[in-house]
């Protein structure tokens, strides 16, 4: 694609420039979206992949202000389309405006509902496509809300960033579905250790067992390749395997909690237990994360059937600890986040509509990219039995790691 980084393109980041993106930077000034403020106009969506967390986020994204309507939908299998576009003509009634000549099913849908009549777009197809569509969406003056991780390997992370000084002159917001990150108990978590009640965090651990992901069995004379494509989640080369699109949010919590630096380096270490010889669907990986300054970050995954369920999320600190997950922080005093674990895919998008609405920018493209490279960054070096640094994932030619064929069980 002209004017970006390529899978084989050498792209040098200067590490300052990278860092410096906010969470959610506002500019009150330059945004297309500013006809869209006082909530007088309707905001038109266009969503590109009709899965569960396609359809639920059209459906928050109606319930975050009354003029948004639903015009477009894009996804590879007709029949997804279908089901989708009856339950959100259930759900939304006429604010589901989307007739059969923008309902699209073909390999090119989400490039069909991004070139359609819209002014946001929900990317919310499996990760390895996203670069290609913020690409496309961003060339299009379209404000984006892009669904987690942002891309399976190094060159499509860099190939989304390139896209960040464009949609910044465009004065598009992008929004991710780094839902922590818009969840009021987690901001206020993380906030009480930016702001140091637990002194200079030294160690974090991110620790998740978990089971199988879902799997959809084939449908009577599908193909092999269409029995994939149904069941990326369990293909690598299509979903970035577990440690990028699973474990990347648990990843995303502690960097926050560290202050969104980057690490220095990431080498893998044993796996915690042996798993069956079940390529795509199992695995387990440990790594050790190591920053510039000497703070550590440990984090594993391990994902197999009938595992027994562990989920940790911790930091210790020189003046105290907190648990991120049970949003508590004690150092100086105990307290604990008011508020339960829900509503953070919701408050994502409401973050994107609201900053529509007033007329300013939301951005955290940058963010969402520096999460989703260290998932990658860890992964790399789980694979490769070796330690990667950061720099080599801005400075390699190609891809540290190349992906492994696509093998799904049973096909």
């Amino acid at each position: 694609m002209p004017g970006l980084a390529s899978r084989g393109s050498v792209r040098r980041v200067r590490r300052r420039s990278f860092l410096g993106g906010s969470l959610a930077a506002i500019a009150a000034t330059g945004l297309p979206g500013g006809a869209f403020a006082g909530g007088g106009d309707r905001i038109r969506i266009g969503l590109v992949g009709c899965g569960g967390r396609g359809t639920g986020a059209a459906i928050q994204a109606a319930a975050a202000d009354p003029g948004v309507v639903i015009t477009a939908l894009g996804d590879l299998f007709a029949d997804q389309v279908e089901a989708t576009s009856a339950i959100l003509r259930d759900v939304l009634g006429q604010r589901f405006a989307c007739d059969a000549e923008r309902c699209f099913a073909a390999a090119d849908s989400g490039l069909q509902v991004i070139a359609s009549d819209v002014d946001v777009v929900i990317l919310a197809t499996p990760p390895h496509l996203r670069p290609g569509h913020v690409a496309a969406a961003v060339r299009a003056g379209r404000h984006v809300f892009c669904e987690t991780p942002t891309a399976v390997d190094a060159a499509g992370v860099r190939m989304i960033l390139a896209t960040a000084a464009e949609a910044r002159h465009r004065g598009l917001s992008f929004v991710s579905g780094f839902h922590s990150r818009h969840h009021p108990p987690t901001v206020a978590t993380i906030g009480r250790i930016l702001d140091g009640r637990i002194g200079r965090p030294l160690r974090g651990v991110a620790i998740g067992h978990v089971g199988l992901p879902w799997r959809r069995p084939p449908r009577p004379g599908s193909p092999p390749a269409e029995v994939i494509e149904r069941n990326w989640i369990s293909a690598e080369r299509l979903s970035g395997g577990g440690f990028v699109e699973h474990h990347v949010h648990a990843i995303d919590r502690c960097i926050w909690a560290f202050g969104d630096e980057a690490p220095a380096t990431a080498v893998a270490i044993p796996a915690p237990a042996a798993l069956p010889a079940r390529p795509n669907v199992s695995e387990a990986k440990r790594i050790h994360y190591r920053f510039a300054d000497g703070r550590a970050l440990e984090a594993c995954l391990v994902r197999r059937e009938g595992i027994d369920l562990r989920i940790e999320e911790s930091l210790e600190a020189t003046a105290g600890r907190a648990d991120l997950r049970g949003r508590t922080v004690v150092g100086r005093d105990a307290w604990q986040a008011d508020g339960d674990s829900s509503g953070g895919h919701a408050a994502c998008i409401a973050s994107l509509i609201q900053a529509l609405r007033s007329a300013g920018r939301i951005d955290d493209l940058e963010t969402a990219c520096r999460s989703t490279m260290i998932a990658v960054m860890g992964r790399t070096a789980a694979e490769t039995h070796g330690t990667v640094a950061w720099q080599d994932l801005w400075t390699s030619p190609a891809d540290v790691l190349p992906l492994r064929p696509i093998q799904c069980e049973g096909v």
